[in-house]
């Protein structure tokens, strides 16, 4: 795919996609509480995490002993399955086993929701997404969590504890990854999709962010920028 089709066309409409080139598409970042593109998810009970676009256009979430996700929705993702972006740490929490519950925190991640099959779906699972869907959250499906920190080595995968039958966690920066520079990622979520569920998966239908630091207690401060989707071929 060299151009924006007719077939892009959903993803920008219901996105507001910026087109930054032919096969690259910015998704705009959190603009603050009066932005309806995305969900701010919280917990109650949990501080939440303050979430706020900085003067150069990055988005900053700073976390003290809190938890916060935005999350906005998908369309048209299966022509654009590169996802790209820049993000940055400046105070991290203490290394924890986010192989289990309790042991997730970390000052930012990324996370990608692939919708369910209509045949795997049941009378639990349409409870469970109306249980969601009061909080914001997407509706039942596989999640693949990009995660900074965590005690784990970069590039380690392994079985998300708060979705044990649908979800994976991948370490893109350990906790010993530099701080105050900013790094970049470049995922080919079709890929990691069938690397990681051994199946071939739909379109994405979700994109959130987050950041949480509720078991350790601690204080987080990071920020992302030039979050895209562009095509395979788009360098």
């Amino acid at each position: 795919m060299n151009q924006i089709t007719k077939a892009a066309l959903p993803l920008l409409l219901s996105l507001g996609m910026i087109s930054s080139g032919a096969a690259t598409v910015l998704i705009p970042l959190y603009g603050g509480p009066d932005d309806t593109g995305w969900q701010n998810i919280t917990i109650p009970g949990v501080m939440p995490t303050a979430f706020k676009k900085s003067a150069n256009g990055a988005l900053t979430a700073n976390a003290m002993d809190a938890f916060g996700m935005l999350v906005r929705p998908l369309t048209g993702g299966r022509d654009y399955p590169i996802l790209r972006w820049r993000w940055r740490v400046e105070k991290a929490p203490p290394a924890t086993d986010a192989t289990k519950k309790g042991g997730g925190d970390r000052p930012i991640a990324v996370h990608v929701w692939f919708p369910m099959a209509e045949k795997e779906r049941s009378i639990w699972t349409s409870i469970g997404d109306t249980l969601s869907s009061f909080i914001g959250l997407p509706p039942s499906g596989r999640v693949i969590t990009y995660m900074w920190g965590g005690k784990h080595k970069t590039g380690a995968s392994f079985t998300n504890p708060h979705l044990p039958d649908r979800g994976m966690i991948v370490i893109k920066r350990s906790t010993n990854a530099p701080l105050f520079q900013w790094m970049t990622e470049t995922i080919d979520i079709a890929a990691d999709y069938r690397k990681l569920f051994r199946a071939n998966g739909p379109a994405p239908s979700h994109i959130a962010i987050s950041a949480d630091t509720d078991d350790t207690g601690v204080k987080s401060r990071s920020a992302i920028a030039n979050l895209r989707f562009t095509a395979r071929n788009d360098q």
